[in-house]
């Protein structure tokens, strides 16, 4: 994950698709009979941030996505930002949602969108600031010594634990990309599958494009094993990761052995199991979105 304000994740893989960021401060400019302006400086300006984002129906719903920014704006609430590794950005108001339709079905479905939100600082009351959510309370002192050695040992607990939450968020990550290019890899030869030689000339790239994203599952399951006991939302990933896995070996091995006369069939299989393969890791992106998010507000 990369990114999460308030309650929203943003994903780097399915979600964003750019940052910018400005920061500036006012100056009062005094007019002098001869000779240059001198300048005064007055303050700083508020810090304002733009995330460019890229919604796809095969790893979200559009419009429930965009639904949620629009909700978000409306109400007008200040967020904190933090970042996948922990960085606390501050708490900002979203000001701005821009969505741009790129794709839609025959009856007006959204399958594809790009949207720009722009956020800007919040700085409230200096008296009574905001605090960081990942603000952790403080152990009172007659327990301190009691429960020390119990801290430190659930402190290593909940790191160990975070640590292989990124790890899941990571290959999660990691197979929806490497899934995407093979499927991709896949339609383009889909339209040499009646030039079987041209078609059997194009498998062993695409052999390796799904090798590629078996690599990722190979890891994701595990590392998602290994956290289900602590976190029982972590079980359907790893269903997901199973069925994404399966979906993949079935579509290498046709392939894999395919003739002059079976490339076509090959082709066809190849294409449906890793649509099947991109739909079941997409069906868990909601599920690792909200592990990647509490890590980053530490409620992991």
């Amino acid at each position: 994950m990369f990114a999460v304000l308030g309650d929203i994740p943003f994903d780097l893989v399915g979600y964003f698709d750019g940052f910018d960021a400005t920061f500036g401060a006012d100056y009062a400019e005094h007019a002098l009979i001869d000779g240059k302006p001198r300048l005064q400086r007055i303050a700083d300006r508020l810090d304002e941030i733009r995330i460019a984002l890229s919604f796809h129906y095969r790893f979200c719903d559009p419009e429930a996505e965009l639904a949620k920014l629009s909700t978000a704006q409306r109400a007008g609430q200040a967020m904190a930002l933090v970042f996948g590794n922990g960085d606390y950005k501050g708490w900002f108001v979203l000001t701005e949602v821009q969505a741009t339709h790129k794709q839609s079905d025959p009856s007006g479905t959204v399958l594809a969108l790009d949207a720009t939100i722009t956020l800007k600082e919040f700085v409230g009351d200096k008296t009574n600031p905001l605090l960081p959510p990942a603000v952790q309370p403080k152990v009172p002192p007659v327990a301190a010594q009691a429960v020390s050695q119990a801290v430190v040992d659930v402190k290593s607990a909940i790191n160990t634990v975070r640590g292989a939450v990124r790890q899941v968020v990571s290959y999660a990550s990691q197979a929806q990309s490497a899934l995407r290019t093979a499927a991709n890899a896949v339609s383009v030869v889909r339209q040499f599958k009646h030039d079987p030689i041209a078609a059997l000339g194009r498998a062993p790239g695409v052999l390796l494009d799904i090798k590629r994203a078996a690599e990722p599952l190979e890891k994701l399951s595990p590392a998602v094993a290994a956290v289900t006991a602590q976190i029982p939302d972590a079980a359907n990933i790893l269903r997901a990761s199973h069925d994404a896995a399966a979906a993949v070996q079935a579509a290498y091995k046709p392939l894999a052995n395919a003739t002059l006369d079976t490339i076509g069939d090959a082709v066809d299989t190849a294409a449906r199991e890793l649509s099947n393969a991109v739909d079941a890791i997409a069906s868990a992106a909601p599920s690792v979105s909200k592990l990647a998010a509490k890590v980053a507000i530490r409620r992991i």
